[in-house]
């Protein structure tokens, strides 16, 4: 296993050099940084980005890495403290091939946020025409088109930002409007009532409309779920989650770009890897409702500058049952500097504030300032 990942980098590499030897003499071009399988028809790039990041907390955190605003301490915690790492690096592998259904291609995209540093899975999917995706990537009742421009890595707390493996089937209802079906890997992250067996008889059902437009584009998404409960003894417990995603950016003048998310649902935590569900008072499972907030703003300074700045609130209601320490109010701000300083690289400056309160009223703050390099590889 240690000497897997680096003979299949080796592999990849050697293929990438040998087909960017080959001279293509093939009618349909290739786009810049593509190469051409020799003896094929299949096209196919490499690339991704490095990047290192320099984290000062002036709070405590227990989440050195990236702001998750939900490991903030709320026991009045105090210190400081500085790190370095390079996680967010990425690499990815991407391959097509026309077929009379289309265009059908393959992603691979993985970073190094795994134990000790190894390599994690983002993305791997087959996609065939403009139609159908099979495989893991961004999840249906995502919008992965106002994703925060932050130099944090983990993005805020209280919003709609999940990959899953699902199948997806994307159908025109004209030029500008597109509706999306997806099954997706269920979750069963959710407080049990007791000694008993968690399981999902059914995997998410997602639904997504997109309207997109010359300055913009708004998106409706809703999503269905289900966790059943077997307790060691006494009837099956079933229950259904479900929440909606509405989502949209707008341009605003030449360069700048708004945009805004409110989710909403019973079970809403699903789709950021949150407890979904707790038991009541009676010791029934019940899904958590919650409701957030986010915008964002990208502002473009000169040429060579820009900036970004999001904020983002999020409140839930707590289940009768639910643990005391479980999260019930979140926010999440964060507002950078970046200089461009080739068309390929930035360096950047990040402020970023959190707060965390729980459903047992106890609350904290948190505070980072981040410097990040950025390179891009293709």
């Amino acid at each position: 296993m240690s000497m897997l990942r680096p003979a299949l980098l080796c592999a990849l590499l050697g293929l990438g050099g040998l087909a960017l030897a080959q001279t293509d003499t093939t009618v349909k071009p290739l786009k810049a940084g593509w190469w051409r399988i020799p003896g094929t028809e299949t096209r196919m790039t490499m690339g991704g980005y490095v990047k290192v990041d320099l984290i000062h907390d002036l709070k405590p955190i227990g989440s050195p890495n990236f702001f998750d605003v939900s490991k903030i301490p709320t026991d009045g915690s105090t210190g400081s403290s500085t790190h370095l790492q390079a996680m967010e690096t990425r690499l990815f592998v991407d391959v097509r091939r026309d077929s009379r259904f289309g265009e059908v291609r393959g992603f691979v995209e993985g970073d190094f946020y795994g134990s000790g540093n190894s390599v994690r899975l983002r993305h791997a999917y087959v996609q065939v025409g403009e139609r159908w995706l099979v495989g893991q990537t961004w999840s249906t009742f995502m919008d992965e088109s106002v994703i925060p421009a932050t130099l944090d890595f983990e993005k805020p707390a209280a919003y709609a930002f999940a990959r899953h493996a699902q199948v997806r089937y994307t159908h025109p209802l004209g030029q500008k409007l597109q509706l999306s079906a997806g099954l997706e890997e269920p979750s069963k992250n959710v407080e049990a009532p007791g000694p008993g067996t968690l399981s999902n008889p059914l995997p998410d059902m997602v639904l997504r409309l997109k309207l997109k437009g010359d300055k913009g584009h708004v998106q409706l998404a809703g999503f269905l779920g289900g966790v059943d409960f077997v307790p060691d003894s006494g009837a099956t417990q079933r229950m259904a989650a479900h929440g909606m995603n509405l989502s949209g950016g707008v341009k605003v003048g030449a360069k700048d770009k708004l945009t805004a998310q409110v989710i909403y649902g019973p079970g809403i935590a699903r789709y950021r890897f949150g407890t979904f569900a707790a038991p009541n008072a009676e010791g029934q499972l019940t899904p958590i409702t919650g409701v957030a907030v986010t915008l964002g703003y990208q502002h473009q300074w000169v040429k060579e500058w820009t900036s970004f700045l999001v904020l983002n609130a999020g409140q839930a209601d707590p289940v009768s049952g639910e643990r005391s320490t479980d999260s019930e109010f979140l926010t999440y701000g964060a507002v950078n500097l970046l200089w461009h300083f080739t068309p390929y690289a930035f360096v950047g400056v990040e402020y970023l504030h959190g707060q965390h309160e729980l459903v047992s009223g106890a609350d904290g703050s948190a505070d980072r300032v981040m410097m990040s390099l950025k390179m891009g590889l293709n």
